[in-house]
């Protein structure tokens, strides 16, 4: 629990400023935005000012943000309009239900950088996006567009960013236990802000780095890196830092079973956050404290501190994964002080917990198709009345001219009898829209609320099963030394990934070109991660493109079968793997530099690779297998 507290607030070094503000700073950039607002000093005085107010009163920030943006278009500053997107996304994607705003301002920030053909606005627009996704856990998307911005600011004589970037990427490894990758990445951070002598930025790193360690059960490198970050968060007095140090340091002593320093530096960085951090760090180091007694066996300063962070207001806007946490604890004390039944009562709120990230999700995605409803809606009322329009002005016309000359009167009815036929044949029309409209409707409808209910169905009755073998061995493990109980634990681990990929392929919020690159590269790099063979990844796509359900499954599937060949057949040592889009055509190749394959055999393999041609014709898309130097097998499907 700790270890992810730390690490979501590394991320927001590179964004956030230090929470110790003085009231002497804030007068003095009051002064500068009261005496000057015709010069861009003071469009960075009131983004400065709104980035203080951004710990206290977010809506008092996202007014001193949109001033900033007034002034900074009044006065044609390009930086200034490009820190406005940079300090909003910041603030609506701390705030959990605002990160739908956060995501709609970051695509905004890159088309303003697009339209300034501006190199630096666009790398900073890719890290937007990447800072929104993670914040929504949507890891393997933050990759992507953190790789987008770390390419785009290697084009550009700003490097400010790049260990920020490196630094956010080892995050995300980190929680997805690849700690070799994240290691890997972690390291560069380090090396950069080394070279730089950058102090404030090596403190994330080393606190990055004893995680990484942690994980890997390398404890010398894990006390020499947390030690390091305290001793550099005091050296340049930077208290905010020195929380995030002291947390570590605790979760170093607690691994240690050393509950007494644990408790010394959970309480230091109580203090410090008492006075620098924000209520939702105080709530989750309170839960730290209290664990911390709980392992001592002092369940009545654990009730104590358990409760003290219950009735924190801020309790109701932390994170589930960390009421997840928090019943753990619940849990844990109830059992060892013999209050079994509400053990037991508090493992079916762990499930409802574990159900909600899901629920939210949908509800999402039924509101965005309403809203398209909508919007269809309005269209066909508009229409409506532009025939409605069209059909007066006809009457006026008949009119005026019948005035001019009875004469003309039988060729005039014949035009008002034409123009009558055809604004009736426009309702007609306009009905069988409708009608098609609602067809159409109720269609999409059904399939939507079908998918959905398969895979809640799946999540439902597989996922909370698993979640509570997972919590109950967990538990078992604490006082029960057998092998066999953590293979269980392993064993509903593996079950609970091989769910997940089955809810990917059912969700409709993963239907589109972005979602299924985005899994194919975790599959190519978690599949290839325990084999000699190198993947060298690479993707240039469209990523507003929307992509059916079965159509995502079956390139998916083709892909998987394909990787799969090069790894039991190949005998290769590298692994290519080219995702683009071109004319509208998504096109993905897969080349290895082994021994080649008999496409034509009747083996196993030769049925495979039928399979896989079927699979794309059935879909409507083509798939080709060329032998040179290895093997090319490469997909196109046209997206239009």
């Amino acid at each position: 629990m700790l270890k992810y507290i730390v690490s979501f607030t590394i991320l927001l070094f590179f964004y956030s400023p230090c929470a110790a503000q003085t009231s002497n700073q804030k007068d003095s950039l009051q002064v500068i935005i009261k005496k000057n607002q015709k010069d861009t000093n003071s469009i960075w005085a009131i983004y400065d000012y709104g980035r203080i107010m951004a710990d206290e009163q977010t809506d008092s920030a996202a007014f001193y943000y949109e001033k900033g943006l007034k002034l900074s278009k009044r006065l044609n500053h390009k930086k200034g309009i490009s820190g406005y997107y940079i300090n909003k996304i910041f603030l609506v994607g701390y705030r959990k239900k605002d990160r739908v705003n956060g995501l709609k301002l970051a695509k905004e920030y890159l088309n303003f950088a697009i339209n300034e053909k501006n190199e630096l606005f666009k790398a900073k627009a890719y890290f937007s996006h990447a800072v929104v996704y993670q914040g929504f856990s949507q890891s393997d998307s933050a990759i992507l567009f953190y790789e987008k911005s770390l390419k785009a600011f290697q084009n550009t004589n700003d490097q400010s960013e790049v260990s920020s970037i490196l630094s956010n990427i080892s995050n995300i490894y980190t929680d997805q236990k690849l700690y070799d990758l994240a290691l890997s990445y972690a390291l560069k951070s380090y090396e950069n802000d080394s070279k730089n002598k950058d102090s404030l930025n090596l403190i994330s790193d080393n606190v990055n780095l004893s995680n990484i360690y942690n994980f890997k059960k390398e404890y010398k490198k894990e006390e020499y890196h947390n030690r390091e970050a305290l001793r550099l968060s005091e050296l340049v007095k930077s208290p905010y830092r020195t929380m995030i140090a002291s947390v570590n340091m605790a979760e170093m002593f607690k691994d240690k079973k050393n509950y007494d320093s644990s408790l010394f530096y959970s309480k230091k960085a109580y203090q410090l956050v008492l006075k620098y951090g924000s209520d939702i760090s105080k709530v989750e180091i309170v839960l730290g404290i209290a664990h911390a007694y709980s392992k001592k066996n002092d369940f009545k300063n654990a009730n104590f501190y358990l409760n003290m962070a219950i009735n924190d207001k801020a309790i109701n806007d932390i994170e589930l994964e960390k009421k997840l946490y928090l019943t753990e604890l619940k849990i844990n004390i109830f059992n060892h002080t013999g209050r079994y039944k509400e053990a037991a009562a508090l493992l079916e709120e762990y499930n409802i917990l574990t159900d909600s990230s899901f629920q939210i999700s949908t509800q999402e995605r039924v509101l965005e198709f309403n809203n398209r409803l909508k919007k269809a809606e309005s269209e066909k009322v508009i229409l409506e009345k532009e025939v409605k329009i069209g059909q007066q002005k006809t009457w006026l016309y008949v009119l005026s001219i019948s005035a001019l000359a009875l004469l003309l009167t039988g060729f005039l009815f014949y035009r008002y009898q034409n123009k009558k036929q055809i604004a009736k044949s426009q309702q007609i029309k306009l009905l069988e829209q409708e009608n098609e409209f609602v067809a159409v409707k109720a269609a999409l409808e059904g399939q939507l609320n079908e998918r959905v209910r398969i895979s809640k169905e799946i999540h439902d009755d597989l996922g909370s099963s698993m979640t509570t073998i997972s919590l109950l061995t967990e538990i078992l493990k604490t006082k029960v030394d057998l092998p066999e109980v953590s293979k269980i634990s392993d064993t509903s681990a593996k079950m609970v990934d091989a769910m997940n990929e089955i809810v990917w392929s059912l969700n409709t919020q993963n239907d589109s070109l972005e979602s299924l690159v985005a899994f194919i590269r975790k599959y190519a790099r978690d599949f290839l991660q325990d084999t000699q063979i190198k993947l060298v990844f690479d993707e240039n796509v469209n990523q507003d493109f929307t992509l059916p359900g079965h159509v995502r499954r079956s390139i998916y599937l083709v892909i998987k079968e394909a990787i799969n060949n090069v790894v039991k057949h190949a005998d290769a040592h590298e692994l290519k793997l080219n995702i683009t889009t071109d004319n509208q055509v998504l096109v993905i190749r897969i080349q290895d530099d082994g021994k080649g394959m008999n496409v034509e055999s009747k083996t196993v393999l030769g049925h495979g690779l039928k399979n896989m041609r079927q699979r794309m014709a059935d879909i409507g898309g083509s798939l080709q297998i060329t032998q040179s130097k290895g093997m090319l097998v490469e997909l196109s499907f046209g997206i239009l």
